[in-house]
């Protein structure tokens, strides 16, 4: 390992810890236990890559990607944990956010691209892992924007904590799926994109340690009696809809 990715990997360290910190001295771990369940994996994961890197290079990339799995895995956490404060369960749009969502989950074509790009990645890499991280990454970047996208169309006011996590997620699993697809038509990408994700992942360690610093939940979710749901959620999943469809030519010209 180079005296590079050790510092990022040492700064990526002290942040997290300093994440885990500020969500369990205020016990904001009990009000974010998603999150904080997937802030104490990070932790967990990165100390010990010091003790992993004495194994042999077969056993240690073994471990990198496995564990790197789980990861992917895990990173649903965070989309539940937005979901769930962006719309409560003790609010009148929970259950008219729940169908919209799966709405979204059913039409979106994040499998089916991801598919396409497992594919590409698999003849190139020989290891279904990078395949996984593809496929994953690209669906959960697009499952914390929609959420982003639906608090945008109701107008509900996000709080410090929710818009520093979501935020920071989106554009880091949107700026990984990027540099992704960037590998797929240049392989020549590769040092770059060694580079960039970690980067851009001590970027995202950096938003959540400044939005979790203070406790600044959501504020609480005012209905209009008068709004139709009906027609706004089929306006909105509309609306959606014409976005994927969208997206689907200009991938598939």
């Amino acid at each position: 390992m180079s005296s590079v990715n050790v510092f990022v990997l040492s700064l990526g360290i002290a942040l997290e810890v300093c994440l885990l910190s500020c969500l369990l001295r205020r016990g904001e771990w009990k009000v974010y236990p998603y999150f904080f369940s997937f802030a104490l994996w990070m932790v967990v994961r990165s100390i010990s890559f010091f003790p992993a890197q004495r194994l042999s290079a077969t056993a240690y990339r073994n471990f990198y990607w496995g564990s790197d799995t789980v990861d992917i895995v895990l990173r649903f956490l965070i989309v539940w944990e937005v979901f769930r404060h962006v719309f409560p369960k003790d609010s009148g749009l929970h259950n008219l956010a729940a169908k919209g969502f799966k709405a979204v989950a059913i039409t979106v074509t994040a499998f089916a691209v991801g598919a396409f790009w497992s594919y590409e990645t698999y003849t190139h890499f020989h290891s279904v892992y990078p395949a996984l991280e593809r496929v994953f990454g690209f669906a959960q970047a697009v499952l914390i924007l929609s959420i982003l996208a639906a608090a945008r169309y109701y107008d509900l006011p996000l709080g410090r904590n929710i818009s520093g996590i979501a935020l920071a997620f989106g554009a880091w699993a949107s700026m990984s799926t990027a540099n992704n697809a960037m590998i797929d038509l240049r392989h020549s990408f590769l040092p770059y994109w060694q580079l960039l994700r970690p980067l851009s992942f001590v970027a995202m360690l950096g938003m959540w340690t400044w939005a979790m610093w203070s406790y600044a939940p959501n504020p609480r979710i005012e209905v209009d009696p008068a709004a139709d749901p009906i027609a706004n959620l089929s306006q909105w999943t509309d609306g959606w809809e014409q976005a994927t469809s969208t997206v689907r030519r200009v991938i598939h010209p």
